[in-house]
């Protein structure tokens, strides 16, 4: 199987940096805390954040401390002062965290806290978020072709599905951008969605996206976190269509059912700000987006299960988006 990451610009292949010239504060090595509300593991955006780990170590001679809140919100305060307390930057990923977060921030002013998958309006916290629709635009766009083709799972109707872990605004961002994606393709494509209600169910996932299935979906996207591990499972087993991963590479989670996955380049964005950062060239308090044109979510793709034809329209379509002329709709 051959797997190619489709990515439109190099403004992300930042290369080995060299530590002179950068601010003395940081001579020795930076250290960096990256913090997720819930757990490493999930196989999807936290998991992306360690190679964000691996970037900076082998980049930059970072010092890289890591911390898991696993949803215990009574503790995520004491873990981000802690996180504040020995590191120079705190990368923090998970909603959950945010109130903590700030608090933590005002406690502890030399470091500089950076929130990613949301732009925040704070002083005293930075913040990355990423245009999810434009990514969830073009595996849109990849469902709605697939469920036309002759892939042995694939039935007559032209419907396709969404999966969401928890009801949020980024998870509506994404789901508005996947409906565009579709529509581009085929306007008669039906899409039905539904919602686990949790990152962290994947029991309840499976029961969701074979919800879809019985509602004439033959293939649907992950974007549930460790909850659509439970869609993998169920096309596992070959008797219900396909999945499309998020996040990350999740191909592997079900091999020869997985047409493609959008990765959100979390790994990316750690190596970048931190070079920005030893740079000098942001403040405390900065806010920035990524999407199509930086390189931030890229699609990767199954060349067993999508053909050359179908992967060019996914690809001119991402360059339309990446120069301009496609204007997704954002829901936030």
């Amino acid at each position: 199987m051959h797997r190619v990451i489709r990515n439109l610009t190099a403004s992300l292949i930042l290369g080995v940096a060299s530590l002179s010239g950068v601010n003395s504060a940081y001579a020795d090595g930076p250290k960096v805390g990256i913090f997720v509300a819930d757990s490493f593991g999930d196989r999807a955006f936290f998991d992306i954040a360690l190679g964000g780990k691996d970037l900076v170590e082998d980049n930059y001679e970072a010092t890289v401390n890591t911390y898991e809140g696993r949803l215990q919100a009574d503790k995520f305060f004491r873990q981000l002062s802690d996180a504040g307390r020995n590191n120079d930057m705190v990368f923090v990923l998970g909603f959950e965290a945010i109130d903590a977060m700030m608090r933590a921030a005002e406690a502890n002013e030399d470091a500089h806290f950076i929130f990613i998958d949301a732009k925040l309006d704070s002083p005293v916290v930075s913040s990355v978020g990423y245009r999810d629709s434009e990514g969830c635009y073009l595996i849109g766009a990849l469902a709605a072709q697939l469920t036309t083709t002759d892939l042995p799972m694939i039935n007559p109707e032209k419907t396709i599905g969404f999966v969401g872990g928890v009801d949020s605004p980024v998870i509506r961002d994404c789901e508005s951008g996947y409906k565009q994606g579709a529509a581009a393709i085929d306007p008669d494509t039906k899409v039905v969605s539904g919602y686990v209600g949790s990152w962290v169910d994947p029991a309840k996932g499976k029961v969701i996206n074979q919800s879809l299935n019985q509602d004439g979906s033959d293939i649907n996207y992950q974007y549930a976190g460790l909850s659509g591990e439970g869609g993998f499972d169920s096309v596992r087993s070959g008797e219900s269509g396909y999945a499309l991963g998020a996040g990350f590479d999740q191909s592997n989670l079900a091999p020869g059912y997985v047409p493609g996955s959008m990765l959100k380049r979390v790994d990316e964005t750690i190596n970048r700000i931190t070079k920005s950062l030893l740079d000098g060239k942001l403040v405390k308090g900065f806010s920035e987006s990524e999407g199509v044109s930086e390189g931030g979510l890229v699609v990767v793709y199954d060349d067993e299960l999508v053909s050359k034809d179908v992967q060019k329209q996914v690809d001119e379509l991402a360059t339309g988006i990446a120069e301009g002329k496609i204007k997704v709709e954002s829901d936030r």
